[in-house]
């Protein structure tokens, strides 16, 4: 699920008053607004999301209810770096056709590699 980052939008802190979100989307929104850039593609798209952006975060409860969607999808696309060595060891592994062991790429060689495969890995897939 993708969402909008509508403090980069604003180009706001997530610690910004009330104050500040509503100085940053007038500022923004007299800047894009579609009558004053005609001429501009685009522009009538941005100030959508400009308003949207200011819907969401100028409401209290809107903006807990966002803060909290974006902290989940932050939180669950952390990747750690243990999880990224084994992945590497595993694709290593596979694409080597006997893993990666304490003696190196010992591939299949030997072990019976024919139709079936390594019989060395074959309960491994």
């Amino acid at each position: 699920m993708a969402v909008k980052d509508y403090y980069r939008l604003l180009g706001i802190d997530t610690e910004a008053s009330r104050e500040e979100i509503k100085k940053a989307y007038r500022k923004l929104a007299m800047a894009n607004h579609p009558d004053r850039n005609r001429e501009k593609p685009g522009c009538e798209e941005l100030f959508k999301d400009l308003n949207e952006a200011y819907q969401v975060l100028g409401n209290h409860e809107k903006r807990r209810q966002y803060d909290l969607l974006r902290r989940h999808l932050l939180e669950s696309h952390v990747y750690y770096q243990d999880n990224l060595i084994n992945d590497l060891m595993e694709i290593f592994r596979v694409f080597s056709r006997g893993g990666v062991g304490t003696k190196g790429f010992g591939g299949c060689r030997g072990m019976g590699f024919g139709k079936r495969g390594c019989r060395r890995w074959k309960d491994t897939f």
